[in-house]
């Protein structure tokens, strides 16, 4: 198979109320190839990816970074774009996107995020996010995350981990080199909100980035002091 321009990989592990929209507006587009990449769904996730003739289907162990790896690991592209299977980018987006790394000094990045709900809290988690991920450039993988294939070969893929996957991944891409937030939206779901509410939600979300960010500080300044004492 010939290389294509970008690869698209979404996991999945019964989506069947989210896939089919959000696979609608990335399909049948040239030099772009879609993988899903499944965990063993029960549902009808596979049955309703299967009515596009163009979409890969591999099939993995459950859990998101092992998916994506799996998935990787069957791209073609020269980019590869996560999606997440309750996420949704517009077509037009899509089509621009070819062009995202043309005379642009970075190696990856993510998408502005817009929540599907027009409830004014959701407004607020959204100008959140989007100022966390400007100021910080530290995208959750909700926000769509993309990669030179390259530096993601380089950087051997998702970790192996329960949850953090994309923040992990993130926090080592940025040793690669810069990190870009494209102005572009990626519309996601507000089903983590609905189920486990809005107050929960929003302070695991920060909980999870804080208790992260400073384990990673940690264990970078070990390996620091551990290399600096091997070299004396």
């Amino acid at each position: 198979m010939s290389t294509k321009e970008i690869s698209i990989i979404i996991p999945t592990l019964n989506e069947e109320k989210t896939i089919k929209q959000c696979l609608e507006t990335v399909v049948n587009i040239p030099g772009i190839e879609v993988i899903v990449a499944d965990g063993g769904s029960t549902d009808r996730t596979i049955e309703i990816v299967r009515q596009h003739r163009n979409v890969k289907v591999v099939s993995s162990m459950a859990g998101r970074c092992i998916q994506m790896n799996v998935g990787a690991s069957y791209a073609h592209g020269e980019i590869l774009l996560f999606l997440h299977a309750d996420c949704v980018l517009s077509r037009e987006v899509i089509l621009n996107f070819r062009h995202v790394f043309e005379s642009r000094l970075f190696v990856g990045g993510a998408f502005k995020i817009r929540l599907l709900s027009d409830k004014f809290p959701y407004r607020m988690i959204e100008m959140g996010i989007n100022l966390r991920s400007r100021v910080f450039k530290l995208p959750y993988g909700d926000q769509g995350l993309f990669v030179k294939r390259s530096i993601f070969e380089k950087l051997g893929g998702f970790r192996e981990m329960l949850i953090c996957e994309d923040l992990d991944f993130i926090c080592r891409l940025k040793k690669c080199g810069k990190i870009t937030i494209l102005n572009e939206r990626i519309f996601s779901s507000i089903r983590r909100w609905e189920k486990y509410g809005i107050l929960q939600t929003s302070l695991r979300n920060q909980f999870l980035l804080a208790s992260y960010v400073t384990k990673y500080r940690i264990l970078n300044s070990e390996y620091s002091m551990t290399k600096n004492l091997k070299m004396r």
